[in-house]
């Protein structure tokens, strides 16, 4: 990433994550007179300063283990390497990678979001030899067996546009103060609500839970083992999410990072087929 920014997955599909997730690295930090403030902000600016915060975001590359897990517990890795670029004004470019095992060794997920166009998400298969677009309803299905769907994982989604926020009574999680929020879709969606903590002292996601149309609980995201990186901003390494009514789960763990830029030509449909 050109200053590292890969940060922690929102769902934002996340991790989105999304992958993503989600999803990596440096977390946005407020100045302190801003935080002697927090407690009046409403449920709208709490979202506006979650901007870059999702998982996978900014420029650069990272190598991350993708875990899937079945519900008698049973594990699967798989090492991905992710390519990540966004432009100034907001177009998003991911290109997700899978290295191995090798029946899976080839596999990309090229997505082209946000800047104001209508969201392109490609999947190439080496056993097919060809990508095929993903759109319209499969962009809700599960991607690649994980509990992630495409928009999730390829950043499709963001919150501000696509939710109705409410400021819910503060809670803590986990020893950390947060804001508590509800957001209710403005289009359609698979999920009734979605109910979001947010870390005041740095405005970073730690839980989400995702309502299905019963009012149950469907997914949870979480974001954890939270570390300072270089720059001294705070960043989870784990992101988790859970599907509670199938008992599966997708764990992502970061193993290195990058601040490299990737060469534009990984962002196009033809790089999909480059062994």
């Amino acid at each position: 990433m050109v200053r590292c920014e890969m940060r922690q997955v929102a769902s934002k599909g996340l991790l989105a994550c999304v992958l993503l997730a989600v999803t990596l690295a440096a977390a946005w930090v407020p100045p302190a007179a801003e935080r002697a403030g927090a407690a009046d902000l409403t449920a709208e600016q709490i979202l506006d300063k979650l901007e870059g915060t999702a998982m996978l975001t900014g420029n650069g590359s990272a190598r991350i283990e993708l875990i899937t897990e079945n519900k008698r517990g049973q594990q699967r890795s798989n090492t991905l390497r992710i390519y990540r670029s966004k432009a100034a004004d907001g177009t998003e470019k991911q290109l997700l990678e899978y290295l191995a095992p090798a029946d899976v060794a080839g596999t990309k997920l090229l997505s082209i979001t946000g800047g104001g166009q209508e969201a392109q998400i490609w999947l190439f298969m080496p056993a097919l030899g060809r990508e095929r677009r993903i759109a319209g309803a499969e962009t809700q299905s599960k991607f690649m067996a994980t509990d992630f769907t495409y928009e999730e994982i390829s950043g499709g989604s963001a919150y501000k546009d696509d939710y109705k926020a409410e400021r819910l009574k503060d809670e803590a999680l986990e020893g950390r103060n947060c804001y508590v929020l509800r957001l209710t879709p403005t289009k359609e969606s698979d999920y009734s609500f979605v109910k979001m903590w947010v870390w005041r002292d740095e405005f970073i996601p730690l839980k989400i839970d995702f309502y299905n149309r019963d009012a149950k609980v469907r997914k949870v995201l979480s974001n954890s083992d939270l570390k300072k990186n270089s720059q001294g901003k705070w960043e989870p390494s784990t992101v988790v999410m859970s599907d509670v009514a199938a008992g599966t789960k997708t764990i992502i763990k970061i193993l290195e990072m990058s601040e490299d830029p990737v060469p534009d030509e990984h962002f196009t449909v033809r790089y999909l087929r480059r062994r």
